[in-house]
């Protein structure tokens, strides 16, 4: 078993048991991994402290070096337009593309929303005309926000 000190995009930390590196980056990979506070799938490893045996018999700690957020410009405003979004949209998750529909077609209320497509659903939004926005994952929410 291996427990890595796990964070996401939003600065959260915690933890993940995984039974190998291999299962870690095959999960990861998957978008298996997410971080129990907000579900956010863009996750890393952090630097962990790991125990190293020396044959005294007492493992010794090593001190693991900080990873400092960037505070940036850019860093910034990503974290003001994230901020935004979470406050001005609606999660409708993979409801997105039949809800977007329903807007488009005056079904239901104009609203900011975000959720989930796949790629064929996204591309099918596009040739019917429904407005969509693909965001970069440095933007994403948790999910796929269109």
């Amino acid at each position: 078993m291996i427990v890595y000190s796990l964070h996401c995009s939003n600065g959260h930390r915690f933890e993940g048991w995984f039974a190998s590196a291999d299962a870690y980056a095959s999960q990861r990979t998957a978008g298996q991994v997410a971080c129990p506070a907000c579900d956010d799938r863009a996750v890393g490893k952090l630097p962990s402290a790991p125990y190293v045996n020396t044959g005294r018999g007492d493992a010794v700690q090593v001190p693991a070096t900080p990873v400092e957020r960037q505070d940036t410009p850019v860093a910034n405003a990503m974290s003001a337009m994230k901020a935004f979004l979470l406050a001005h949209t609606e999660d409708v998750g993979r409801r997105f593309p039949e809800v977007a529909r329903r807007m488009h077609y005056g079904e239901e209320p104009h609203r900011g929303i975000r959720g989930r497509v796949t790629t064929q659903e996204a591309r099918a939004l596009e040739e019917e005309g429904v407005p969509a926005l693909s965001l970069p994952p440095a933007l994403a929410l948790g999910e796929d926000v269109h």
